[in-house]
């Protein structure tokens, strides 16, 4: 089996054979088509994206909390974002606060530290920043709060997420797609995990199989399974 940690999976529209996978939202409408979802490789993820934060009601999507597996993509967006910081804040908070316990799969663009310092405000065991090209110098911080960065098909090309891979411990790492949505005119899909986890093999200095070994353990222990 492979491992997609961040995937707009209701986007793609086709079934993936042999992964599993993190399907994560970005409103109400995909909240409630992720929450249908039959597939049983296939975790449920419910939230507001930052994007969308005072564009999508909050007192819409926060009732669907319980019935996820996880929450996501919340979270905060300091370069792409047009909505207030202040505003973008309120909304991840109530999602952390709603959705205690579970794990949250965060989209924190040029907002990594604030991020990681709500989470920890909240206690959140279990946290998951995903494309992470943020300063590697938090990595140490995620490391200790016992969160997990993903690694994007973009590592091969993007220098500040091939620097991140290059100082992640391996414990911290997981593989993501991003898949149904569209990078640099290209659509990406959970199939696309597979060369990033050879590249990430030959980054590291691994064998392959054990990275594949190392990022099922970290998927599990992420989402508690």
């Amino acid at each position: 089996m492979y491992y997609d940690a961040h995937c707009h999976y209701v986007n793609l529209k086709k079934k993936y054979e042999g992964f599993v996978i993190a399907s994560v939202s970005m409103d109400y409408r995909s909240s409630l088509a992720n929450l249908e979802l039959k597939d049983e490789n296939v975790l449920k993820g419910i939230g507001i994206h930052p994007w969308n934060v005072g564009k999508e009601k909050l007192e819409e999507v926060l009732p669907l909390v319980k019935r996820a597996d996880f929450l996501g993509e919340i979270g905060l967006d300091y370069r792409l974002s047009s909505a207030p910081r202040e505003l973008q804040v309120k909304y991840f908070e109530a999602f952390l606060e709603e959705g205690q316990g579970k794990t949250v799969n965060v989209h924190a663009l040029d907002a990594w530290a604030d991020s990681l310092k709500l989470l920890l405000d909240h206690d959140v065991e279990r946290a998951i920043l995903h494309w992470y090209s943020g300063p590697t110098d938090l990595l140490k911080d995620i490391e200790g709060a016992g969160y997990f960065v993903t690694i994007n098909p973009s590592v091969t090309f993007q220098a500040k997420h091939r620097a991140v891979l290059e100082r992640a411990p391996p414990e911290i790492i997981l593989t993501e797609s991003d898949g149904g949505y569209e990078y640099k005119g290209k659509l990406l899909e959970p199939t696309d995990v597979i060369p990033t986890l050879e590249y990430i093999a030959k980054v590291k200095e691994m064998e392959l199989e054990e990275v594949k070994k190392k990022v099922e353990e970290n998927f599990k222990k992420a989402f508690k399974l």
